[in-house]
């Protein structure tokens, strides 16, 4: 029917559209028609997913490209009985459209995928995760995130963004968290103020503050009580070692306003 459709008069006239052309027209049409279901249903189920099962950002990315191929090759198999009545000429036609796309493709994405394979190598072997610290080239630095393109490390001169296949090359050394960034707070608070809340009010206060590696969470544990106080010590990881005083001293502030708005009083 839509051959007929488009092949029929218009306005009086008749006009013929050739068969070949026709053919790779709903070809193309039914591709379009399959990149607007990816992007607009099937790329929200994939963050959907892997937001559910808390993997790395770089997940999602790598397996949109792998659902965007399956689509494609779908719709092209789709496509094959809906036009029908293939020639030869049809055949080259459409053959030689879909391979330049297929090489622009490839041209245009070829670092892409080979830093999103890499990625997807560093995610599913470990060799490190969010918030290790790692020597690459001889310079420490704390893991941000792993995408499907490039590695985020946090240095002391800001945040630098390593091609994933770049870093598989590279050796590196694992450092341990503790030895340079564990900081450690204690607050104490009347013995009458609810424990349980306290230990809330920090842990909430905590997310306010930017410049602290997570994962690994902070920690508050309750260290020591009496008849006039109880003490909690808060652990939390600091992306820049250099900063302590100053993101202890922001934390702090923070805790402290958070008591003030909660009425609980310090010791």
């Amino acid at each position: 029917m839509l051959k007929e459709f488009l092949q029929g008069e218009l306005e009086g006239q008749v006009f013929v559209i050739p068969e070949h052309v026709l053919n790779v027209l709903i070809v193309l049409a039914i591709l379009a028609l399959a990149y607007v279901i990816y992007r607009l249903a099937l790329t929200r189920l994939v963050e959907s997913i892997v937001r559910r099962s808390g993997v790395e950002s770089g997940v999602a990315t790598f397996w949109k490209y792998v659902v965007l191929a399956i689509t494609m090759l779908v719709a092209c198999i789709i496509s094959l009985p809906i036009v029908g009545g293939y020639t030869s000429a049809t055949y080259f036609a459409l053959g030689l459209v879909l391979g330049a796309i297929v090489l622009m493709l490839i041209l245009g994405s070829k670092d892409v995928l080979v830093n999103a394979l890499s990625g997807y190598a560093l995610m599913v072997y470990k060799p490190f995760k969010r918030g290790d610290m790692v020597v690459i080239d001889g310079r420490p630095g704390y893991v941000r995130d792993i995408t499907a393109v490039y590695t985020e490390i946090i240095r002391e001169d800001g945040i630098y963004y390593i091609p994933n296949a770049e870093l598989m090359k590279k050796p590196f050394v694992m450092m341990p968290i503790d030895s340079m960034s564990r900081l450690a707070v204690n607050v104490k608070v009347r013995s009458d103020a609810d424990v349980e809340l306290v230990e809330q009010l920090i842990k909430d206060a905590v997310k306010q503050c930017k410049e602290l590696v997570v994962p690994p969470e902070p920690e508050v544990y309750l260290t020591d009580i009496n008849s006039q106080y109880s003490t909690l010590q808060l652990i939390v990881r600091v992306a820049n070692p250099r900063r302590m005083p100053q993101v202890k001293s922001k934390l702090l502030k923070l805790i402290k306003q958070a008591f003030i708005n909660a009425g609980i009083q310090l010791f």
